[in-house]
């Protein structure tokens, strides 16, 4: 076998030991929620982002075995960015970011929901490590519907990107970036028939766009 694939097959393994770890906790936080007749919407819509994420990072993991693989469907483009928006919405809480949602419509569209929201959560958690010590931090998400494509940018008023390179494997502005989450994004978006790229970055804001295709 391959020494890099049974590498990776081995820290897929353990990463995923882990994963399940977590899932056995949010079962325990689920059932004391419950026991305890606790009802507070912070707390339970915490449970559920961490549930959805660690469900998406198990997903991403069994894509490490078998890359080739993909789940396309349909799904509503308004209530997959809401999900993501709630996932997203931690990079932020510790610095006062104000992450926020604008999609006014309701379509359908062709993508792998795992892959889809990795990428937009990907671009929110980029942005919220790009800020400085600036008082009023923002990320935004909005949609809309252009000749059946779906338009959705994702903008912040962060330090701007100054390296025109950032698709490219490896390439990273932060300390301890890795320089894989843009270059997988894009990567993702093009294999669901979609585009990712940059539209512009400056003083004032930086602006992401993704295409997806409309069913109805």
């Amino acid at each position: 076998m391959n020494y890099n694939i049974e590498k990776v097959r081995y820290i897929s393994h353990e990463v995923k030991n882990q994963l399940s770890v977590c899932d056995l906790y949010i079962e325990i936080m689920e059932r004391y929620c419950k026991k305890n007749g606790i009802t507070d919407e912070t707390i339970l819509k915490s449970v559920n982002c961490i549930k959805r994420a660690v469900q998406i990072a198990g997903n991403n993991l069994l894509e490490l075995k078998s890359s080739d693989v993909q789940e396309i469907g349909q799904y509503n483009l308004q209530e997959i960015l809401e999900e993501s928006l709630q996932l997203s919405k931690v990079y932020g809480f510790n610095q006062n970011i104000d992450i926020s949602l604008n999609c006014d419509t309701n379509p359908m569209v062709s993508v792998d929901k795992n892959r889809f929201q990795s990428v937009i959560i990907n671009l929110v958690k980029n942005a919220c490590e790009a800020f400085d010590d600036k008082e009023d931090k923002w990320v935004k998400i909005s949609a809309e519907i252009q000749n059946s494509i779906a338009r959705i940018v994702v903008s912040n008023n962060a330090n701007p990107i100054e390296n025109p390179d950032i698709f490219d494997a490896g390439m990273t502005t932060k300390e301890n970036g890795s320089g894989f989450g843009l270059y997988i994004s894009r990567k993702n978006m093009e294999e669901m028939g979609g585009t990712l790229r940059l539209v512009k970055s400056d003083e004032i804001a930086t602006h992401f766009e993704i295409m997806v295709r409309v069913i109805r």
